[in-house]
């Protein structure tokens, strides 16, 4: 049901988000434009006014002072939240001139070049972030994949509805102008949530205060927002410093953020970095456009210059897409478990039952309409899939793994073979070389390595990818070998503080721990590092490696049992041979033997 009710939550998001980036794009005969002056907002005098512009050509001049209460909503807006406005739209309000009242009206002079790039990248971008977002949630539902699909709506509203609640007094525009302030303190919160929790979902050090930082930071910039909307709605008075209030809060937001990445980073064992760079680059990028469209929109009214630094902005989600994505599909950096093949089974079943109801439909339904026999082959139909769903998604499932990913397929086959073969080892270097070089070469790792007990620790049986100095034996005191004996479970020595210098490093860094135990005795461990490709080990090759273990533990202690027994055996042997001699000396001696 979860997993329905969250199918459907992304359809309906998906729809929204399509619908409204296609909404904006259709509307570029409307271009962006601006009327062409800045104000101070505390005393509304005119600070600057652009060569060319309408406020130029309406006789306005610096020093000039609005007089605010005549100033419509969407003049407002401009003035004071440094809203885009649309090409030719007017606005008529009362400036004091050389001391004397004069009104003027300013019709916005639009930038159809690069006013309608920068809704096209606004409206591509937010859709390339809501995209990837909402396949994240799919793929791997949890908290920051929510918080990222989370980002984009913002970005997606679309130009026709902003333009509309510039101009209308209703109480829908009011309803509109607080979902706005809603969505921009959603995707603040959401933009630290994700940052902090990235790329595993468990904050660490100052990424969990970011994590716990975002809802209360979310609280304020809907505050901010709201009130600033309300304020020029309903107020006589210009809300004085409530766009830096918003640039602040904005700016604080997006640092935290970045300082959540930073320390994730930083706490990142070495192998790992690599796959965090290019997200923290995309932020920083988001972060640095973001800061320069406020410093553009504050300090000149050149049109080329507002609406190109807005239009990097605009593209700077797009990036943030991009990186997110390729550090998914090409590092794994979330640990999205490789259900692109189970997603087309499903997508595959449910296009073969549309497909048969509507053809029922469609062909029977019109030739015997009046005999009712099409309510019947619908009900026959239903029933036979139902029957055959099960059978069908194991076929179809097969067949996908085998075509669309045969080197997994064959990797993972493979390794079931070791598997089984394992049964039959019957010395311990076999199973060694079974746990380091059968997974290491179908998964191409780039380190493996398996420490078996001997005496009082853990001494390196067999080992791929170590390099000479690195750790031959773990102490039975070892955190990792003490976490892996109370547990009896494979963990991530990663997330675990584990002050060694003598590991493998870099792309053979251990990434993987697996204990390899008979009954509650820990006879094993097995280290194993990511690809040599820098990817990591994603959950199906995990679940490989733990089934592997198993096998081998089964092995090891059949091994151990027959060396068991063939020590009894001897004894037994040796025992034997004593009574004997025993008895045979007895017998020289002419003495009685005794029992024994």
């Amino acid at each position: 049901m979860r997993a329905n009710v969250r199918l459907v939550v992304v359809l309906i998001l998906g729809v929204i988000e399509i619908a409204a980036a296609v909404a904006s794009i259709v509307e570029l005969n409307v271009p962006v434009g601006t009327y062409g002056f800045l104000a101070d907002r505390a005393q509304m005098t005119v600070t600057e006014v652009a060569p060319n512009s309408s406020a130029a050509q309406a006789g306005v001049a610096v020093g000039d002072r609005i007089d605010y209460p005549t100033l419509p909503l969407r003049g407002r807006r401009f003035v004071v939240l440094e809203e885009e406005v649309p090409g030719g739209a007017a606005i008529t309000f009362v400036v004091t001139h050389e001391r004397r009242p004069k009104t003027v009206t300013l019709r916005a002079i639009a930038f159809p070049g690069l006013g309608a790039a920068e809704t096209v990248a606004y409206a591509l971008a937010g859709l390339a972030l809501g995209l990837v977002g909402l396949a994240l949630v799919l793929v791997r539902p949890s908290r920051m994949t929510w918080a990222f699909a989370l980002v984009a709506p913002p970005a997606l509203l679309p130009y026709p509805l902003i333009f509309w609640s510039q101009e209308s007094a209703s109480s829908g525009a009011v309803a509109f102008d607080a979902f706005v302030g809603l969505l921009y303190a959603v995707q603040a919160a959401a933009i630290m949530i994700f940052a902090s929790r990235f790329p595993n979902d468990a904050p660490t050090r100052v990424a969990r205060v970011v994590d716990r930082l975002s809802i209360p930071a979310g609280l304020v910039v809907a505050t901010i927002y709201s009130y600033a909307y309300l304020m020029l709605r309903f107020s006589s008075q210009p809300p004085e410093q409530i766009v830096p209030l918003a640039n602040v809060a904005i700016l604080a937001t997006s640092l935290a953020a970045l300082a959540a990445l930073i320390s994730t980073y930083v706490t990142t064992p070495g192998g790992t970095r690599s796959r965090l760079v290019w997200v923290i680059a995309s932020f920083v990028v988001l972060i640095i456009t973001g800061a320069l469209q406020q410093v553009a929109t504050e300090l000149t009214t050149v049109g080329a210059v507002v609406y190109g630094v807005s239009l990097a902005y605009a593209a700077s989600p797009a990036l943030v897409a991009v990186a997110v994505a390729y550090g998914v599909m090409r590092h794994r950096v979330m640990d999205v478990s490789f259900i692109i093949s189970r997603t087309l089974v499903y997508t595959a079943l449910t296009v073969c039952a549309v497909a048969t109801f509507t053809l029922i439909e469609y062909v029977f339904g019109k030739l015997l309409e009046t005999q009712r026999v099409a309510v019947l082959l619908e009900i026959a139909a239903a029933i036979a899939l139902g029957l055959s769903l099960n059978a069908l998604h194991a076929r179809i499932d097969g067949f996908v793994d085998r075509v669309l990913f045969r080197k997994r397929h064959l990797a993972e086959e493979r390794l079931t073979g070791v598997e089984r073969a394992l049964g039959q080892a019957s010395s311990s270097p076999a199973v060694d070389a079974g746990l380091v070089d059968e997974p290491a070469a179908a998964f191409g790792l780039a380190s493996a390595a398996v420490f078996r007990f001997e005496n009082d620790g853990y001494r390196r049986a067999h080992a791929l990818g170590w390099h000479e100095g690195e750790a031959t034996s773990l102490e039975r005191d070892d955190p990792l070998v003490l976490q892996l004996r109370a547990d009896l479970e494979a963990i991530d020595p990663g997330g675990m503080r584990w002050p060694r210098t003598d590991l493998p490093r870099g792309e053979r860094q251990i990434l993987y721990a697996i204990p390899i135990a008979v009954g509650h005795d820990v006879s094993a461990i097995a280290l194993y590092g990511g690809h040599t490709t820098g990817e990591d080990l994603d959950p199906d090759e995990r679940r490989c490696l733990r089934k592997l273990a198993h096998s081998a533990a089964a092995a090891y202690d059949r091994i151990a049992a027959a060396h068991v027994r063939r020590q009894l055996e001897r004894t037994e042997a040796e025992n034997a041979t004593l009574r004997a001699v025993e008895a045979k000396l007895s017998e020289l001696l002419g003495q009685k033997p005794q029992s024994s």
